[in-house]
């Protein structure tokens, strides 16, 4: 992130905000820095989900409030997730102003029936869909959200940490409304993809779920990364900076 904030006009105050599980190196991260390495959630359970969701609300709490939000990975999608979740509330005021997501999976919806893991003797791995009651059925083979969640646990090698009974969480989509809602940020964003990226079209998808004030994608032509080219940064911290200036004469 260094590269982008030094090139972002002041005065600026960025306060950072870790997870709290530790865990493996992202694919390349460890040639750039050491660990330990720290993430929100491991496994996209309700209870981890919403733990995530409660450590940034507290932090918000305790050393906010902020005006906009950066994130990168895991943590673009943490931060869309809170985001998309206080846009439903329309008494509610946004968590920020604008966020800056880079390299941004889609986030996961705690509001959504979940899918339940039935494991069967022998370790063979069936996933359930539930209603808004809870009750479990066979998933329909025409859910986006739950599908595209059961072929990344068998392509992420997730399977052997599932338990039964855990009730994993839908990504959000923008063509699946969510408590009967179309999602929507409610906020300005600049969504960051790259090229090379294997989650470029959930970042794509993410963008379409953008507030009414306007969304603005940045292809830094990379991969599962913040890229550091001098041109890429610039496109960057300048799609940044406009947006921010959008925000101030809003204001």
């Amino acid at each position: 992130m260094g590269p982008l904030f030094a090139r972002l006009p002041g005065p600026h105050e960025f306060v950072y905000l870790a997870g709290e599980i530790e865990c493996d190196a992202a694919p390349g991260v460890s040639n750039i820095y050491p660990g330990p390495y720290l993430c929100y959630y491991d496994l996209p359970s309700q209870d981890q989900v919403a733990d995530a969701h409660d450590l940034v609300l507290n932090f918000i709490e305790d050393e906010g409030p902020f005006d906009g939000v950066i994130g990168f990975s895991q943590g673009a999608a943490l931060a869309s997730s809170l985001i998309l979740r206080r846009a439903k509330d329309i008494t509610a005021e946004p968590l920020f102003q604008i966020a800056v997501l880079i390299c941004a999976s889609l986030p996961f919806d705690l509001d959504a029936p979940p899918i339940v893991v039935d494991k069967a003797p022998g370790g063979r791995l069936r996933f359930l869909d539930s209603d808004a009651s809870g009750a479990p059925s066979e998933i329909s083979q025409s859910s986006v959200g739950a599908q595209s969640i059961i072929q990344e646990f068998h392509a992420q090698g997730y399977s052997g940490l599932l338990e039964d009974g855990m009730r994993v969480l839908r990504r959000y989509h923008p063509k699946m409304p969510s408590a009967g809602l179309k999602p929507n940020m409610g906020i300005p964003t600049v969504n960051i993809v790259g090229q090379k990226d294997p989650y470029r079209q959930q970042g794509l998808w993410l963008a379409e779920m953008g507030g009414p004030m306007g969304t603005v994608i940045i292809d830094h032509g990379a991969g599962h990364e913040v890229a550091r080219d001098t041109t890429a940064v610039r496109k960057m911290s300048r799609a940044a900076q406009d947006t921010i200036e959008k925000i101030k004469f809003q204001c």
